[in-house]
């Protein structure tokens, strides 16, 4: 039974999840509500999703996210982000961990934004990435990097990119192979005070081009509805926020139609006044 429970995880993980080096998977609950779409966002998360949206935050903020995927804990992500704003632009520090013990990865990453006015937000993030497997397997250590930028074209309407990993890092030297380099290109667009909705473009060197997006409307001044889809894989998602000032609180659901549900969550403070 062990030895069938390993296969399927392996089989899950290499045919099912969302990237080929889950480090560097989207993350926050608000975001996976909508699809998994961010990268034309501003919030704790961008330190992950797109460094850039960094830019437009003016206190300091610390989280944690967690996501269940497929209700399976061998295929956990785990979370962790602090922002800075300083004089000279906003500092970010993440952690990401997805696995468990006889697999997992790893994603330490340092990041900057600043503004350069209403047109023109960019942001840079230099990451430290580490597999691990069972005793007796190559273990991978790399350094790379990405970058971003957002840009508010009206009052309205905000686009954002971002590349991670131009240089390929290399996962493995016996088989050459590498960690993905990935590319979003998205928008985000206010139609009311209370509804707004943002789409993207992510793209893998290893995979199809995901089409994803969603909506979000806020119901009361603590309380926002989510729902979004994603294509690959094909899935569809809801979810809540909660605002509570200082602290916020976001849940989020998926639904593949083979592998079932996933569940995310996670919850930030915000320091100062």
């Amino acid at each position: 039974m062990r030895i069938q429970s390993v296969l399927l995880i392996l089989f899950l993980f290499a045919y099912y999840t969302l990237s080929a080096f889950e480090g560097v998977a989207t993350t926050g609950a608000r975001s996976a509500g909508m699809g998994r779409a961010s990268v034309a966002l501003s919030d704790l998360w961008s330190v992950n999703n797109n460094p850039a949206g960094m830019a437009l935050m003016m206190q300091a903020e610390a989280g944690v996210y967690y996501e269940n995927r497929f209700l399976m804990k061998e295929l956990s992500l785990k979370s962790a982000a602090f922002v800075l704003p300083v004089g000279f632009g906003v500092l970010g520090l993440s952690f990401n961990q997805f696995g468990y013990n006889l697999f997992n990865e790893n994603k330490l990453g340092l990041a900057y934004a600043r503004s350069f006015g209403q047109y023109l937000r960019m942001g840079v993030e230099l990451d430290y990435l580490s597999t691990r497997f069972g005793e007796g397997y190559e273990a991978a250590d790399n350094i790379t990097f990405g970058l971003g930028a957002q840009s508010n074209l009206t009052d309205k309407l905000v686009v954002g990119a971002w590349v991670f990993n131009p240089v390929r890092a290399r996962l493995s030297s016996y088989t050459d192979e590498r960690v993905p380099v990935v590319m979003r290109v998205g928008v985000h667009y206010q139609f009311t005070d209370k509804f707004s909705g943002t789409a993207e473009v992510d793209k893998q060197s290893d995979r199809k081009a995901d089409l994803r997006a969603g909506l979000e409307y806020t119901l009361t001044e603590t309380f926002y509805a989510r729902m979004g889809l994603s294509t690959q894989p094909e899935m569809l998602s809801i979810g809540t926020g909660f605002d509570f000032g200082r602290l916020k609180l976001d849940i989020a659901a998926s639904m593949h139609q083979v592998l079932g549900v996933s569940f995310q969550s996670g919850i930030s403070y915000q320091f100062g006044k």
